[in-house]
């Protein structure tokens, strides 16, 4: 395997991971802001 298909998946493999952290982060945000809201309702 040459360098540039190396780096090339080194790159795409980056990518998934911080598109897999943001989708993580975003939901934990949403649940949290859906949490707070039903709270503050009772």
């Amino acid at each position: 395997m040459d360098a540039a298909a190396l780096s090339f998946l080194m790159l795409v493999a980056g990518l998934v991971i911080s598109y897999w952290v943001i989708r993580l982060a975003v939901r934990h945000a949403i649940q949290d802001a859906d949490r707070r809201r039903f709270r503050n309702r009772s």
